[in-house]
């Protein structure tokens, strides 16, 4: 065989062992993977799945009050008042929406109190939750008996279940601020119908309890320098309003006070409420005094009288 002949079987047999490579790589390997590390692209992907199962049953609501009864104002302010709820769900606690957990206290005329996102506490098992619940009662809140209120849903029924079978006794608070708390006259020697220059004397209710009338216990006014010399109370009435000639404080008819005597004054009801909203105004939870100095007895010297060597003057509730 001449070596032309030989070369081409050589070459020929190198051809078929080439292509039997590349088939059985194909068959190995795929020709799809083949072609993704030809070209560099993917031509499939993993896709991950999941099913969320809720329930079907509603939840039930329970209220837990041991730490509510006998609790009272706090002297114009909120006092926070905290009770636990136990939402159960026969589907499993994590079918109960947690962020759904609502409570309120509510009175017949009063405003609600509320709160609108419980805490989740902890989960008691693999069906029940305990939640924590803080409500704010204001002072002026009526000393009475509130409903409370609780409520859930889950996530699968959606349905919201309430629970107001409990209830607690609020307490009451007596309790006033007064503004401003001295009072000044500046006035001649046998004057009358004097009023006072820092006129009205605010009574602010600071608590839930209502008085039918303000009370004015006060005392005689001693001189500074020669204490022997006073003007006694009696020269003082005192009202709850002014304007007119002479001042509606200082007319006959207005209560004259008595020298350390607990004096009822007619007309100035302080019942609760919130001070804040009409300041300087008689109609939430305030009361305004107005003070006359009727005669400034002749006889007594030129100097200050006051209740420095006496005591103060007491405004108290009724």
């Amino acid at each position: 065989m001449e070596k032309k002949e030989v070369f081409f079987v050589i070459f020929m047999f190198i051809i078929i062992i080439f292509i039997i490579s590349i088939f059985s790589y194909f068959v190995s390997a795929g020709i799809t993977d083949w072609f993704t590390k030809i070209t560099g692209k993917a031509t499939q992907q993993a896709e991950n799945v999941s099913v969320t199962l809720t329930g079907i049953n509603p939840v039930t609501v329970n209220v837990f009050n041991g730490t509510l009864s006998g609790t009272g104002p706090t002297e114009n302010t909120f006092t926070s008042l905290t009770f636990y709820v136990t939402v159960n769900d026969s589907d499993g606690v994590n079918d109960i929406n947690d962020s759904s957990v609502q409570a309120n206290f509510t009175n017949s005329g009063e405003p609600l109190r509320q709160n609108t996102s419980c805490s989740l506490v902890a989960d008691i098992d693999s069906t029940s939750a305990n939640y924590s619940c803080t409500i704010q009662m204001w002072y002026f809140d009526e000393n009475a008996v509130w409903n409370i209120g609780a409520s859930a849903t889950d996530l699968g029924n959606t349905t919201r279940i309430h629970n107001t079978s409990m209830t607690f006794s609020y307490g009451q608070l007596q309790a006033l601020k007064i503004s401003p708390n001295s009072l000044t006259f500046t006035v001649n020697i046998g004057a009358t119908n004097q009023t006072a220059s820092n006129d009205p004397t605010l009574v602010n209710n600071t608590g839930n309890y209502n008085s039918p009338n303000l009370t004015v216990n006060a005392i005689n006014l001693h001189g500074e320098t020669t204490p022997a010399q006073f003007i006694g109370v009696g020269n003082f009435s005192i009202g709850n309003s002014t304007g007119g000639s002479p001042p509606a404080e200082c007319a006959l008819s207005t209560p004259t006070l008595q020298n350390a005597t607990d004096r009822q004054l007619g007309n100035t009801i302080l019942n609760r409420g919130n001070n804040t909203l009409n300041y300087g105004n008689e109609t939430s939870g305030q009361e305004e005094l107005y003070y006359c100095l009727r005669t400034v007895p002749s006889g007594i010297s030129s100097q200050t009288y006051s209740t420095i060597t006496g005591g103060s003057w007491f405004v108290k509730l009724t």
